[in-house]
């Protein structure tokens, strides 16, 4: 939703641009790179080069056009595209207006914002800002649509891209209640359930889905609807994340950088991102954090201490490879910061691991 204010961020948002024409992307890209809070990463004005595009420079934002290759809602396509190419992207898609059926497709297809063309490039601006950290960009008629459509079907369970159940049952009941507009008191006695342990399951629902906010959760929902409907009701085989071998689990769970959610927290009650500010929430996660990562390194270190001692020089110079690989893929490194191979590794090696840096958006 829009805040009464938006929060300059301390380094340039990343923005790719596309419109249904050049002339237009480029219009609309010069208009936004007069405001030093945005950085334009790329102007297109096809699907195709737009992928690339979204491939090759990975923004934080991106604005597209709903229509675009003379296609009607072709832009849709790209931006369900986008959610699986770049995770870490967050698109607006821009309207010509808010009706129903186009606010509803768009959401459908994982928007996190909505813009129509009647507004001004200020409030364009607002949006973009507001999407960047995590929000959601709608106005009350359009959440009105999303709501109501969601409630007329809302999807029997929430799945990844591979088909696997995120949520347990109870999880599931507790979505529901939300998108109901229940408060918390009201799910736990609907549920039976204590107020404590029902914001204890909304918090592990919020890390499960990649959410941080009530609204954010019930538009992923819908997205997932959408999706279901698309491909005929959904994968065939469905696999509870709780029943997935416990090396699976912790593989996909690695792709979400769950490990880094303790920090997240605290970042977001620090920042007040997607929640009002709480400096004493903020403390506390940051120190579940500290300790979680103490423990982490110690164990990390013996473990690497022993398996040196197994492994020749040439196989660590490989897994450090891969390890790099795998930060910068996930934009957790610092490319200029590096540490040394560790003993035992041939000093001839030039590649080092890149030292773990601290994201600060979520």
């Amino acid at each position: 939703m829009t805040p009464s204010e938006s929060v300059v961020p301390p380094t340039p948002i990343r923005v790719l641009v596309t419109d249904s024409t050049r002339m237009g992307s480029q219009l609309l890209a010069d208009a936004l790179q007069r405001d030093s809070q945005f950085e334009i990463v790329g102007v297109c004005a096809t699907a195709q080069e737009t992928l690339d595009s979204l491939v090759a420079v990975k923004p934080d934002v991106a604005v597209i056009g709903v229509n675009l290759d003379e296609q009607p809602m072709k832009g849709l396509d790209v931006c369900r595209q986008a959610r699986t190419l770049v995770p870490t992207c967050r698109t607006v898609v821009l309207l010509e207006n808010s009706k129903k059926e186009s606010v509803l497709a768009v959401f459908g297809a994982g928007a996190r914002g909505i813009f129509c063309r009647a507004e001004s490039i200020d409030t364009l601006r607002k949006c973009i800002a507001v999407v960047y950290t995590g929000q959601v960009w709608a106005n009350h008629l359009e959440m009105r649509f999303v709501l109501e459509a969601f409630a007329e079907a809302a999807p029997t369970r929430l799945t990844d891209a591979r088909g696997t159940v995120l949520l347990s049952k109870r999880q599931q009941d507790i979505v529901r209640c939300i998108t109901e507009g229940l408060t918390n008191r009201e799910i736990a006695v609907r549920l039976k359930l204590s107020e404590h342990t029902v914001k204890n399951y909304i918090f592990r629902i919020f890390d499960r889905l990649g959410v941080s906010t009530r609204v954010e959760m019930v538009l992923y929902a819908f997205s997932q609807r959408d999706s279901q409907k698309a491909n005929g009701g959904g994968p065939q085989e469905l696999v509870a994340f709780d029943d997935l071998p416990e090396l699976e689990r912790y593989r996909r769970l690695s792709e979400f950088e769950s490990a880094l959610a303790y920090l997240r927290l605290a970042e977001m009650h620090r920042d007040g991102r997607g929640t009002p500010q709480d400096p004493v929430s903020a403390y506390m996660w940051f120190q579940v954090a500290e300790r979680v990562g103490i423990e982490l390194n110690l164990r990390a270190k013996t473990a690497l201490d022993s398996l040196s001692l197994e492994i020749d020089p040439q196989e660590q110079r490989e897994a450090q490879r891969r390890a790099g690989k795998w930060l910068k893929d996930h934009d957790l490194v610092s490319t200029e910061a590096s540490i040394p191979a560790r003993p035992g590794a041939s000093e001839r090696s030039d590649e080092r691991l890149p030292q773990v840096r601290r994201r600060t958006r979520a």
